[in-house]
């Protein structure tokens, strides 16, 4: 019977686990290159064994949107923008930049963009543009280069949150030639219909969970008083 138990409170701790997951990604859904998040399992049957169960990050792409904003950058395909965030650096497909006082591109949390080879991209032209390539202009004159780079494989990619991520240096590889959109932004890959699914099938395997434990806590109380009266 402890078995039972066992299962129905490993099931209440997924629900759980997905209604808080659904309620991040729902809270994202208007965060420019946020990525969905979801619970994954290794395990055949994660029922019994809810400490299996792994956060997994949906890489599909979100849709592009225009904004005509020149340093709002956006990737059509594989790969994420190299960011310094203080000493160290991480990847991300938000690409709302800002030219700050010392002419580095930075993100929305001041995260600089950096420069294919290394280096904090600078721009000295607030005129400058970004090719599809990735190379900055100053007018028809080269000043850098956006590094864009993407993960050897799939286990190299940690997400930090949803929209920003951590790679090994060993892992980085650089996209010699990515496609940048220069004056649009990649929306958040979330549909609010899938995740209001999936945030009731998780209520309704909590309310199982329950049931099941409410189940077990009847019988229990069956057999004691059963054992009790044939004692007497």
């Amino acid at each position: 019977m402890s078995g039972l138990v066992d299962a129905a409170a490993a099931m209440m701790r997924m629900s759980s686990q997905r209604i808080d997951n659904a309620a991040l990604n729902v809270a994202n859904v208007s965060t420019p290159g946020y990525k969905r998040q979801v619970r994954s399992s290794a395990a055949a049957n994660e029922l019994f064994d809810a400490t299996l169960a792994r956060m997994r990050v949906d890489l599909r792409d979100g849709k592009l949107t225009e904004t005509s904003r020149p340093f709002d950058l956006a990737i059509s395909g594989d790969g994420f923008f190299a960011l310094r965030a203080g000493e160290r650096i991480v990847y991300s497909r938000q690409g709302a930049f800002t030219l700050d006082r010392d002419g580095h591109l930075a993100s929305p949390q001041g995260y600089i963009l950096q420069q294919r080879g290394g280096g904090d991209l600078t721009i000295d032209a607030r005129a400058a543009t970004v090719s599809a390539d990735g190379t900055v202009l100053d007018g028809t004159r080269p000043i850098g280069r956006v590094a864009v780079v993407r993960a050897r494989g799939a286990d190299d990619l940690v997400a930090i949150d949803g929209g920003v991520f951590a790679i090994a240096e060993e892992a980085a590889e650089t996209i010699d030639t990515p496609l940048v959109r220069a004056g649009a932004l990649e929306a958040s890959n979330v549909s609010l219909g899938d995740e209001m699914v999936g945030m009731m099938g998780a209520m309704r395997s909590a309310e199982t969970g329950a049931r099941l434990i409410q189940v077990y806590d009847e019988l229990l109380g069956k057999a004691i008083t059963a054992f009790g009266q044939a004692a007497r």
